[in-house]
């Protein structure tokens, strides 16, 4: 098996260095991948000049294909990791211009940025449970989360965001995506998705004006990345794509990461195993009372090995690479007479778990902390275990609401 490249990009050797240990004594990346590759500054300046050399070809209608320059180191990054400050390069290169030219100038795959948002280098967790959308980074971390054993692999224990995806799961699905999207970047997104009309699922507008300010509804794939109207795609009419495969690449990258931070947080429209699990735990047959069965739902594996009834599977979001974990359609759910909780609601009993959205597991209800994440939705009330002062929680008003 050929195993994948990760590429590290910082403009200081000594931390450079750091994050290339931290992620050497990660077993999965000893076993499926080639040893970390940190980029020396002068061939990570040549990388950038590439790339950007790429964009205003192709604005200028001279290229049709990546072509063979020094960017290539980038294109074969299945992982590119890219620190946010970058103060010994050039005062006008960032971290985010850099995921911007390498989501949409090169074949990279998936991109780690780091420190880019508060309370950057120390691990926390954010209690809004709000994405950040507005990078093209497909992952936001601070540095010292880059070498947690829970991004890389299952199972896991101690401090694990939910929100997290596994990344080698991630690096493939995100190329499955790209092979899904040819021959259909002319096709609406929310009815690819198999979203049959947003208005009916009643998708917040906060949502769904990602895809588009004026007509979400009608927007297709290749409209979202090559107009500029919506500003997620490429920036501004002026910018234009390599080709196709670009236009795919843009889309898989960001409408997956449109699903992964803004569309799933809320639980109201597509609603995961865990927290399907703590509203209707008659799913879980006759184990409802074990906190293992309940714990075995939190995982990123396929339905019929999380222990859940298969009364629920036709209402499974069948784009299953378009997420990092199973989900199904709330809606649909919730008018399932099957299941007894919606044949009959006051028979229901409550859970005595609850799920920790800190350490992506179910956790006795006086060991949690209940908190209210920012997010439009029936389902804000949320749960951690609550680790600090290790763990930097924000912001704390969120506990007092």
């Amino acid at each position: 098996m050929t195993k994948r490249k990760i590429l590290i990009c910082d403009d200081s050797p000594e931390t450079g260095q750091a994050f290339k240990n931290g992620l050497e004594r990660i077993d999965t990346i000893k076993e499926s991948f080639e040893k970390p590759i940190l980029v020396n500054k002068d061939d990570f300046k040549r990388a950038i000049v590439a790339l950007e050399y790429r964009l205003k070809n192709a604005s200028d209608k001279r290229i049709t294909n990546y072509p063979s320059d020094e960017a290539e180191i980038i294109d074969h990054a299945a992982i590119l990791v890219v620190d946010y400050a970058l103060f010994d390069l050039d005062s006008s290169v960032t971290g985010e211009r850099i995921a911007y030219l390498a989501r949409c100038y090169s074949k990279c795959g998936f991109i780690i940025a780091l420190n880019q948002f508060p309370p950057y280098v120390e691990e926390h967790f954010d209690l809004t449970l709000r994405g950040h959308l507005e990078s093209y980074a497909d992952l936001n971390i601070p540095s010292s989360s880059l070498s947690n054993p829970g991004l890389w692999s299952e199972p896991w224990n101690d401090f694990r965001p939910w929100s997290w995806p596994l990344i080698p799961q991630m690096i493939d699905k995100l190329e499955r995506r790209v092979v899904e999207l040819h021959g259909h970047l002319d096709e609406k997104i929310l009815d690819f998705l198999g979203f049959k009309g947003v208005k009916s699922l009643s998708l917040p507008r906060t949502v769904v004006e990602f895809l588009s300010r004026e007509k979400p509804e009608e927007t297709a794939f290749r409209e979202f990345v090559h107009s500029g109207e919506s500003g997620n795609g490429l920036r501004g009419r002026k910018e234009l794509p390599i080709n196709d495969e670009a236009i795919a690449r843009i889309a898989a990258a960001r409408i997956g990461c449109w699903l992964e931070y803004s569309v799933l947080p809320g639980q109201d429209i597509l609603v995961d195993t865990p927290h399907l699990i703590a509203r209707f735990p008659s799913l879980l047959g006759g184990k409802a009372q074990d906190i293992n069965a309940w714990n075995q739902t939190a995982s990123f594996s396929e339905p019929d090995v999380l222990g859940v009834d298969q009364v629920i599977a036709s209402h499974r979001f069948q784009m299953s690479n378009w997420l990092s974990r199973p989900a199904w359609f709330w809606n649909d759910l919730s008018n399932n007479e099957e299941i007894a909780e919606v044949h009959d609601p006051w028979s229901a009993r409550s859970p005595n778990f609850v799920f920790g959205e800190d350490v992506s597991s179910f956790i006795p209800n006086d060991e949690a902390r209940n908190f209210v994440a920012d997010l439009e939705s029936p389902f804000v009330r949320r749960y951690v275990k609550f680790l600090g002062p290790r763990i930097s929680y924000t912001p704390l008003v969120r506990f007092s609401l």
